[in-house]
């Protein structure tokens, strides 16, 4: 069986920057069996846990996206350097093929549309929405 993890990541406490971790939330819900993690940022410690996945899907806010929109990610899309204090998931790609020799044989990310970023710990109404059209995304991914 294949090894998926699926990481949402965002502020919980700013509106709409939450809807990667509430998306992965509900996966964790309605998908025992796909490993979800929940996380304020993405940290270089993922990189181990990454590295042993066959799927992995990042899902995070996207001021500029319209609709949810995937993106299949490769190591060799960039040479995006791993940072100290921010890492972007083709960053946490490029560590886990430094460090451990392997990544995923399918990484994607998708954007969720957002656009409200006031204190709050509830999403829009068209994030909220985009968060149940990622689910399905998802899924369809993970059934391929």
């Amino acid at each position: 069986m294949k090894k998926v993890l699926v990481i949402g990541y965002g502020n919980t406490l700013r509106g709409d920057d939450a809807a990667g971790v509430r998306a992965a939330e509900l996966i964790a819900e309605r998908h025992p069996e796909i490993e979800s993690l929940c996380l304020h940022q993405l940290m270089p410690e993922l990189a181990e846990q990454i590295a042993e996945c066959d799927t992995v899907v990042f899902l995070d806010a996207d001021v500029n996206a319209t609709q949810p929109n995937a993106r299949l990610l490769t190591t060799s899309d960039s040479a995006d350097q791993p940072r100290t204090h921010f890492l972007s998931p083709k960053s946490l790609l490029t560590l886990s093929q430094q460090l451990y020799r392997r990544v995923p044989a399918q990484s994607y990310s998708i954007g969720i549309p957002a656009s409200s970023f006031g204190f709050s710990e509830h999403l829009s109404s068209r994030s909220a929405s985009a968060v149940q059209e990622c689910l399905a995304m998802v899924k369809n991914y993970l059934t391929r």
